[in-house]
C-alpha cells in the first residue's frame, strides 16, 4: 500500500449488515453483552494506521505508573492530539460519526447514542513491556455533559502481536471469581462492550512483549441523555412561523 490519505470512510450499510448479523450474539455474550469483530478496517488500512500510531517518544503522552496501571501512556486528548498523524485523527473522527453510531445502535439496541469528541478518559493508549491494567469497572457518567455511559468501543493497532506477549482483554464475572473471556489485542480487532458497574475487565498480567514493541489501542465511549419526566413532557418538534 502506498502513501495513505487520511480520508477513508466507514461504510454505513456494510457496518449495518455486520451489526444485524452479530446483535443476537452480542446480547447473549458472557459475562455481559459484548462483541469481538476481527478485520474491522481490513489488513492494508489497519497496518497503515498501526505504522502511524504515536510511539512512546511522542511528547504528549502522560505515563501512568501506579499499582492499578503501570507502564501505560495516555491522555493525548489533553493536548488536542497535537502531533498525531492525520490518519489516526481521522479514525477518531470516524468513530464519532454517523456510520459508526448507526452500527453501535443496531448492534446493541441502545438508541440515541452520543459520542464524546473530547475523548475524556479515552482516545489513544500505549502500554510498554511490563505494563498492565488491573481489573476494573469503568466510570459511569460524563459529568460535564450530564450523560450516562452506555457503550465502550476498543480498537487495536498492535501490528503482528504475539499472543505469548499477553495483553489480552479479560472479562470477569460479577463476583470477580472467574475469567469468562479473554481476547488478545490483535491488529484490526474491534471490541464493543456494554457498560455496567459490575462489568469487570482489564489486562492484569504484565506485558511480556520485546523492548521495542508496545500494546496500542484506541478507545471511544458513548453515552445517552436521560431527561427527567418534566423535560420529556416539554419536548417538541420544529415551531414554524406563520406564513403571512
Amino acid at each position: 500500500m502506498g502513501p495513505m490519505s487520511p480520508c477513508f470512510f466507514l461504510q454505513r450499510e456494510r457496518l449495518r449488515e455486520r451489526a444485524m448479523s452479530a446483535r443476537d450474539g452480542y446480547r447473549d455474550a458472557r459475562p455481559y453483552p459484548h462483541l469481538v469483530l476481527d478485520g474491522f478496517l481490513g489488513d492494508d488500512l489497519s497496518r497503515a494506521l498501526a505504522s502511524r500510531f504515536p510511539g512512546p517518544e511522542h511528547p504528549g503522552w502522560k505515563r501512568r505508573d501506579y499499582k492499578e496501571q503501570s507502564a501505560r501512556m495516555g491522555q493525548l486528548q489533553r493536548v488536542g492530539f497535537e502531533g498525531v498523524d492525520p490518519s489516526i485523527r481521522h479514525l477518531l473522527a470516524e468513530l464519532s460519526g454517523m456510520a459508526f453510531l448507526d452500527f453501535l445502535e443496531t448492534l446493541t439496541g441502545v438508541t440515541g447514542l452520543i459520542p464524546d469528541p473530547h475523548f475524556r478518559g479515552a482516545g489513544l493508549s500505549l502500554t510498554l513491556p511490563g505494563g498492565h491494567l488491573a481489573l476494573h469497572a469503568d466510570f459511569n457518567r460524563d459529568r460535564t455533559r450530564h450523560l450516562e455511559r452506555k457503550i465502550t468501543a476498543l480498537y487495536y493497532l498492535s501490528a503482528d502481536w504475539q499472543t505469548s506477549w499477553g495483553g489480552a482483554l479479560e472479562l470477569w464475572d460479577r463476583d470477580r471469581t472467574k475469567r469468562e473471556a479473554s481476547y488478545p489485542p490483535l491488529l484490526d480487532r474491534l471490541i464493543v462492550m456494554t457498560h455496567g458497574d459490575d462489568y469487570w475487565h482489564g489486562h492484569p498480567s504484565p506485558l511480556a512483549c520485546p523492548a521495542d514493541r508496545f500494546r496500542a489501542s484506541v478507545a471511544a465511549y458513548f453515552y445517552v441523555a436521560n431527561p427527567t419526566v418534566s423535560e420529556a413532557d416539554q419536548a417538541h418538534g420544529a415551531i414554524w412561523a406563520d406564513d403571512r
